[in-house]
């Protein structure tokens, strides 16, 4: 029991610091309740995609509207209600459109219909766009027809005329410069995405 009281104390002081504005009380938050709010929207979907999706989603409205986090109030309860609400939201608009799941699939921009703030939403696509034209050109050309034009690496190499494996080693070190320049330079939104291995390498 008094170690349940801890940790409450605990997390009403990151809390208070998360309304604040301190990035490294999210950072903690985020990393305390980033597998259950995963598990939960899961359970609920049965999706793993759905449910990476819904972490980025819980996790940007929650830096979006941490003024309004009650302290006094659980913050498991909060978060659990928050998953369930995006949970519900994303299900009625795949009901709407079947197509829509297949497009967040296939989609290559970095936050694409991920978050409310529109303006937020095209900063992070230019960073994303940013890190791409940094890299060196054959990664840069490889990343590419990965992720822009869909071919397998197997595809990429009898194309290039190299090999399967070098294909696979310019995708991990492509996705990694991306995935640190992203971090740097994407502040708390850009640590959310690249924290929900977004940028896979195959």
């Amino acid at each position: 029991m008094q170690v349940h009281h801890t940790e409450q104390l605990e997390d009403k002081d990151l809390l208070i610091k998360l309304r604040e504005g301190d990035e490294l009380a999210f950072v903690k938050i985020y990393n305390q309740y980033r597998k259950k709010v995963h598990t939960y929207a899961y359970q609920l979907s049965k999706s793993t995609d759905t449910a990476e999706e819904i972490v980025q989603e819980v996790f940007i409205r929650i830096w979006q509207k941490r003024i309004q986090i009650n302290t006094d109030l659980s913050f498991n309860a909060y978060i659990k209600k928050i998953t369930i609400n995006h949970v519900l939201n994303h299900l009625k608009k795949v009901a709407r459109d079947k197509s829509l799941q297949e497009e967040v699939l296939q989609q290559v921009e970095i936050s694409a219909n991920r978050t409310e703030d529109q303006l937020l939403e095209k900063e992070l696509r230019k960073i994303y766009q940013d890190a791409i034209t940094l890299l060196p050109a054959q990664k840069k050309l490889i990343y590419q027809m990965s992720r822009t034009e869909e071919l397998s690496h197997e595809e990429i190499a009898s194309k290039l005329d190299i090999s399967k494996n070098t294909v696979k080693n310019h995708m991990v070190e492509a996705s990694k410069f991306i995935r640190e320049y992203v971090r740097k330079n994407g502040g708390i939104i850009g640590f959310i995405i690249v924290s929900s291995n977004y940028f896979h390498s195959n």
